[in-house]
C-alpha cells in the first residue's frame, strides 16, 4: 500500500472509524453486573468471572499476537469480530459460573484477538504514508468514534433489558457482525513477505524478552500495569458501588451513555493534550489525579459518581498516547506480538486484582474497596516514578543484538 494518496487515505481511515464502531460494547456493558447478578452470581462470583476472562486474554495476547502478525492484521481483526457475535449470542442462554467462565475465556480469545492488531494496523498505514506522528490522533477520533457508538447503545440498554433480559445481548452480537464486511474493504498490512522469516514461538518470546528488558518500555508497562488495576477493579464494581450510593437500576443505562460521552470528548481530545502536555506530562499527571480521586469519595461517598466519571475519561484518554510512545519504540516486524505481550502484562495485573478484590468488596462495601485500592496505586506509582523514571526519550527503536539479528532478516528491525 506505499503512496497511498490523501484522498484514498482519507476514505480508509473513515472505514476504519466505522469498524471500530462495531467494536462497541454498549448495549452489554451496563446491564452486565446486574444481568449476571440475576442469575445468581454474587459479588466474588463476578469478580472471579471477570478475572477469568482477564488471565485468559494473558494466555491469550502472545499466541494471537503472533497469529496477527503471521496472518495479517486485517484476517485477525475478522476473526475477532466473529467470536465476539458468538459470545454475545451465548449470553442469552448462560445462567450458572461455569457457563459464564466458559463465555468470558472465549471472549478473552476474541478481544486478544484484536488487541494489538488493530493498533498495529493504524499505525502501519499511517507510517506507509508518513503519517505515524497522527497516530494518537487518529487513534483517539476512532476511539470516539466508538464511544459515541457506545452511549447511544447504553441509552436504549435498560430499555431493550426491561422488554427482554436477552435483547442487549442480542443487539451486540448484531453489532458485532456488521464489523465483518467494512473489515474487508481496509487494506492488508503487516502481511509476511517471502524475504522475511516465519514468525516463530521462540523468535516471539525472544522479541518480547528483549523489549522489556529495555527501561524505556518495561518500566513503562510496569507503571501502566498499577493504573490498569484501578481501571480495571472500578469498571467491574461501579455498578454495585453506584447503587451503594444512590443511583437506582433503572438509570445504569443514562449513566453509561454519560460515560460514553465523556470518554468520546477526552479521547477526541488526546491529541491536543499530548501536545500540549507532552507524554511525559500526561503519564505523570495520573498520581495525582487518582490519589485526589479516590480518596474524595472515601470522605463523600456520592463524589464517587464524578469519580467514574473522570476515571473513564482518563483511560481512555491515556490509552493512545501510552500506544504512541510504545509504538515509537518498535519496528514493524512483530509489532502486534510485543503490543499483544504488553496487553498481556496489563491484563494479568487485572486480573489478578479482579478475583482479589471481589471478596474483599463483598467484606468491606464496593465503595470502601475502591476508594482504598486508587489511593494504594497512586502511591505506589508515585514511588516508581520517583525510582525508576517511565517514561523516557528513546524515539527510535533499538538496534537487534547480533543474536537476534541471526534471527530475523537483514531488512527486519527488532519490534
Amino acid at each position: 500500500m506505499p503512496g497511498l494518496r490523501q484522498s484514498s487515505m482519507v476514505s480508509v481511515v473513515r472505514r476504519y472509524y466505522a469498524y471500530r464502531a462495531t467494536l462497541t460494547n454498549g448495549f452489554y456493558l451496563p446491564v452486565s453486573v446486574i444481568y449476571m447478578e440475576a442469575q445468581g452470581l454474587g459479588l466474588a462470583e463476578i469478580g472471579f468471572v471477570q478475572g477469568v476472562f482477564l488471565f485468559g486474554m494473558v494466555a491469550g495476547e502472545l499466541p494471537t499476537g503472533y497469529l496477527a502478525d503471521y496472518l495479517g492484521r486485517r484476517r485477525t481483526l475478522a476473526l475477532g469480530n466473529a467470536v465476539t457475535a458468538t459470545v454475545m449470542a451465548g449470553f442469552v442462554f448462560a445462567s450458572s459460573t461455569a457457563a459464564f467462565t466458559a463465555l468470558f475465556l472465549l471472549w478473552a480469545v476474541a478481544w486478544t484477538l484484536r488487541s494489538g492488531t488493530s493498533d498495529a494496523w493504524l499505525y502501519e498505514l499511517l507510517a506507509e504514508a508518513g503519517l505515524d506522528d497522527e497516530f494518537a490522533r487518529l487513534s483517539g477520533r476512532a476511539e470516539s468514534a466508538l464511544l459515541v457508538v457506545s452511549a447511544g447503545a447504553a441509552l436504549t440498554a435498560g430499555v431493550l433489558y426491561t422488554v427482554d433480559p436477552a435483547l442487549p445481548f442480542v443487539a451486540n452480537a448484531v453489532t458485532a457482525g456488521l464489523g465483518l464486511p467494512i473489515l474487508f474493504t481496509l487494506p492488508r498490512t503487516g502481511e509476511v513477505r517471502d524475504d522475511e522469516p516465519t514468525m516463530t514461538v521462540r523468535r516471539a518470546v525472544s522479541l518480547l524478552r528483549s523489549q522489556f528488558t529495555r527501561p524505556s518500555i518495561g518500566w513503562l508497562v510496569v507503571y501502566a500495569a498499577l493504573f490498569n488495576v484501578v481501571f480495571s477493579v472500578t469498571r467491574v464494581f461501579e455498578q454495585p458501588a453506584l447503587r451503594e450510593v444512590g443511583v437506582p437500576v433503572a438509570g445504569l443505562g443514562v449513566v453509561y451513555a454519560g460515560f460514553k460521552l465523556v470518554s468520546a470528548a477526552a479521547t477526541g481530545a488526546a491529541g491536543a493534550v499530548q501536545d500540549r502536555l507532552g507524554t511525559r506530562g500526561v503519564m505523570l499527571s495520573l498520581i495525582p489525579i487518582f490519589g485526589v480521586l479516590y480518596a474524595s469519595f472515601a470522605v463523600v461517598p456520592l463524589l464517587l459518581v464524578p469519580a467514574v466519571f473522570v476515571r473513564r475519561a482518563v483511560s481512555q484518554l491515556v490509552r493512545p498516547v501510552r500506544n504512541e510512545y510504545l509504538n515509537d519504540r518498535l519496528d514493524d516486524v512483530g509489532r502486534a506480538t510485543v503490543l499483544s505481550g504488553v496487553s498481556m502484562v496489563l491484563s494479568l495485573a487485572s486480573g489478578t486484582a479482579n478475583v482479589l478484590g471481589g471478596r474483599v468488596a463483598e467484606g468491606i462495601g464496593p465503595v470502601s474497596f475502591l476508594a482504598a485500592t486508587g489511593v494504594a496505586v497512586s502511591v505506589a506509582a508515585g514511588v516508581l516514578w520517583l525510582l525508576t523514571s517511565p517514561v523516557r526519550d528513546e524515539p527510535t527503536p533499538a538496534s537487534p543484538s547480533p543474536v537476534e539479528s541471526a534471527e530475523q532478516s537483514p531488512n527486519a528491525g527488532e519490534p
